[in-house]
């Protein structure tokens, strides 16, 4: 049941992206309401699918990393719908909705569990505070590339009609600082439990994993931003372009998760 319940939240998702870029082009009025409906209503199966698979499992839908990725897209797409309402972005969805239905399409179908030992409420809580950290991360990522687009458009004599459909330059901004700011004490306590878990559940810490590897190197980038924006004043475009280089490190370290052999699985 939980199958045809994702496929159809997945199928939500592409026809809400396909809306979400007709309004990015159009600015017509009911295409971004039909977008929002069909967002509401992928996220709605999306719901009650993960309920579905959590009643089958007995646990929750965490114990893979293709379930995991399924939990931080609901999580991605609840974040977007809340962030267009409270800062009146109604382009945002084209810039999030494709990086979900990229997401949601490499993690089907659901895998076995990755490794019998996770178990427990701590890794639970471990996934979790990660997944949260990774959804703010893919709107840091859409804030970012829509402030270098906007940036583009304003520095050309004839700005385009992407110009006057994007928020100003000081909104973007704000939205990767913030998003920036949310995301990144989820995935360093995250990481902290992980450490903490794999020291006892694999008797080494610094046992080999791509996806435990990689996900330093994200935190690494995302701490150097971070440190930048607040000690050094980093902002605008080279705010957005780290905001960038994070999400590739991200999105690479969910590659090699999915489909490298390691700890986590593959």
């Amino acid at each position: 049941m939980y199958q045809t319940l994702l496929t159809l939240a997945i199928v939500g998702y592409v026809v809400a992206t396909g809306l979400a870029l007709a309004y990015l082009v159009l600015r017509d009025e009911l295409i971004h309401r039909l977008a929002s409906l069909a967002t509401l209503a992928g996220w709605v199966l999306h719901t009650v699918a993960l309920l579905a698979l959590a009643l089958d499992l007995g646990r929750p839908p965490l114990g893979s990393l293709p379930e995991a990725v399924w939990v931080a897209v609901w999580v991605v797409v609840l974040l977007e719908m809340w962030l267009e309402r409270r800062y009146g972005l109604p382009v945002l969805g084209a810039f999030v909705l494709p990086v979900a239905v990229a997401l949601s399409l490499q993690s089907m179908p659901v895998r076995p569990l990755i490794a019998p030992t996770l178990r427990g409420a701590w890794v639970w809580v471990h996934i979790l505070l990660a997944l949260v950290g990774i959804a703010a991360f893919v709107l840091n990522f859409a804030g970012a590339l829509m402030y270098l687009l906007q940036e583009r458009q304003l520095k050309t004599k004839r700005p385009g009609a992407l110009y006057y459909r994007l928020p100003a330059l000081e909104t973007l901004d704000r939205l990767t600082y913030r998003t920036l700011a949310l995301g990144f004490p989820f995935l360093t306590i995250g990481l902290i439990l992980g450490v903490l878990w794999a020291g006892a559940a694999w008797g080494s810490v610094f046992a080999f994993d791509p996806l435990a590897l990689l996900s330093f190197v994200a935190w690494a980038v995302y701490a150097a931003t971070l440190a930048g924006r607040a000690a050094a004043g980093w902002h605008g475009r080279r705010a957005a372009y780290f905001a960038i280089l994070g999400f590739a490190v991200l999105a690479l370290t969910l590659g090699a998760g999915l489909f490298l052999p390691g700890r986590h699985g593959g």
